[in-house]
């Protein structure tokens, strides 16, 4: 029996970093276009690049846009994922089973550049369309947003897209895919240094990502008991800065306290600049101070660590798992929705829905980071 290509279908990419809960997104998006929708899910390999490299190989002949399709159709699944030469997969139901709590994403993540090239993304829009897809769903970050909202614009197409960034620094949500994630596995990297900062009376100074916001770190910061949370809103650290928090660390030991941890967000900057890892500067800022003539504690010993893409990884957590399946859904609705409109899918004081791109920032986010900020100022009161 001769393979058939879809004649109609919904492609889903992953662009920019990895997030635990894109694969759980990916079995959610196929499983109910299969099950529910009965629609056939194309999975693009390595985001927007595998599009641009796929449309630059078509270069626009008929001929081999056959023999792609004839591809796509001939390799479904597994055989599709395993194969070097295709970026662009039938998904079934064999090919998503088993990865709900994986991180990362089996279609693999990339950055662009070139997709920035409006003439590149009207080759991609011609590859679309040459495949009979219905709809473009993008799961990613900001920048994976923003090539998803230069996609509805320039064509169309229906294109969806999906917040997925451990960050937490997408405004108009309350939550993107991968943070509860990266919280939890915080929370354990936290509990894993402070058995030795116990048994050596050491400060622990551990450096999270998320960009320019100080979510993540915040609520690490509460979820695990850190003594302290440094994070980007409140400007840049001035020498003065790093004595004054070094001085709030003495103190508590002075009262008996045994030990500190510290988080420093990945966005927080000095002044003056500093081209090395916060959690670095701090360090060498806290030492000095610690060691300065008549010190109570001159043998206090800082030690840094970045844990850096550690925070990534890692058993994807229920609630992740949850969430990718509500977006998922939200997604499928609005696609076969007549008078869907493109948009971003959001959660919103626990309801899901869509939004348009561009959307402003939630005011309640804001108040929100406030609120976390002055509770853990409460709580870890030395």
């Amino acid at each position: 029996m001769t393979p058939i290509f879809p004649e109609q279908s919904v492609a889903v990419l992953f662009s920019g970093g990895d997030s635990p809960g894109m694969n759980a997104f990916l079995r959610a998006i196929v499983r109910l276009g299969l099950n529910r929708e009965k629609i056939t899910v194309l999975g693009v390999r390595d985001g927007y690049r595998g599009l641009v490299r796929t449309a630059r190989a078509l270069n626009g002949d008929a001929e081999a846009l056959v023999r792609l399709k004839k591809d796509i159709a001939t390799h479904v699944g597994r055989a599709g994922l395993i194969s070097e030469q295709l970026h662009i997969i039938q998904m079934d139901h064999a090919s998503v089973s088993g990865i709900m709590g994986k991180g990362g994403t089996i279609l693999g993540s990339a950055r662009c550049l070139e997709f920035h090239d409006k003439e590149v993304r009207a080759k991609v829009i011609h590859l679309l369309k040459g495949l009979n897809i219905r709809a473009l769903v993008v799961v990613g970050g900001d920048g994976s947003l923003t090539g998803a909202k230069l996609l509805e614009e320039e064509s169309d197409l229906r294109v969806i897209g999906v917040p997925a960034t451990i960050d937490n620094d997408l405004q108009f949500t309350d939550m993107a895919l991968g943070v509860d994630t990266a919280v939890n596995t915080l929370v354990w990297s936290v509990d894993h240094f402070i058995d030795t900062a116990r048994s050596h009376r050491r400060v622990m100074v551990l450096e999270t990502m998320g960009r320019e916001s100080g979510d993540l770190a915040r609520m690490a910061g509460l979820a695990s008991g850190a003594e302290m949370v440094i994070t980007p809103e409140a400007g840049p650290l001035t020498a003065a800065d790093m004595q004054r928090l070094a001085a709030k660390i003495e103190g508590a030991m002075t009262r008996g306290r045994g030990h500190a941890i510290v988080l420093v967000a990945e966005g927080v900057q000095f002044e003056p600049q500093q081209k090395r890892n916060r959690a670095y500067v701090l360090m060498e800022a806290f030492q000095e101070y610690f060691q300065r003539p008549g010190a109570p504690f001159p043998d206090l010993e800082v030690r840094p660590s970045v844990l850096g893409h550690l925070q990534r990884g890692g058993h994807t957590t229920p609630h992740d798992c949850i969430l990718a399946a509500r977006f998922a859904d939200c997604a499928w609705k609005t696609i076969i929705d007549e008078n869907g409109r493109n948009g971003v899918t959001v959660l919103r004081k626990n309801i899901v829905e869509i939004v348009p791109y561009g959307t402003a920032d939630m005011p309640e986010r804001a108040a929100f980071s406030q609120e976390m900020e002055q509770l853990h100022e409460h709580l870890s009161s030395w």
